[in-house]
């Protein structure tokens, strides 16, 4: 079983910039995590920031821009932003935090650990008969 860390055990990774390290305080301030959500979190922070970075960006440059023959195209950063998001949704998803609503949502781990302890309680419960 992976072990917690405890929420003032754990500083924010270097070179967060706002966004992102506003994310990290926000989740640890409610969520204790196992190290290998940490790393999620982690990415989770960075790709935060990656999605500001770009977006200031966004607002400061041209949204038409010439393409390779002079055509006019969408920049690519918008391109960019939406990769990002969906980025940014997978790693949140993968963390399983559970929502405002919900009670403490078990993890991935824990689901997987649930349901192997129920095949092997039917398994002896129909090896006594009982099921």
């Amino acid at each position: 079983m992976e072990s917690e860390v405890a929420v003032e055990a754990v500083e924010p990774p270097e070179g967060l910039a706002d966004a992102g390290r506003a994310l990290w305080l926000e989740v640890l301030a409610v969520f204790e995590l196992a190290p290998a959500e940490l790393a999620l979190l982690a990415q989770a922070c960075r790709t935060v920031d990656e999605v500001e970075a770009i977006s200031a960006a966004i607002a400061d440059g041209p949204v038409v821009v010439p393409g390779s023959t002079g055509q006019p195209r969408v920049s690519g950063l918008f391109a960019e932003a939406r990769a990002h998001r969906l980025v940014l949704g997978k790693l949140l998803e993968q963390l399983a935090l559970p929502d405002e609503d919900e009670e403490a949502a078990r993890t991935p781990n824990q689901e997987r650990a649930s349901k192997a302890a129920n095949v092997r309680w039917d398994l002896e419960r129909r090896r006594r008969g009982t099921a």
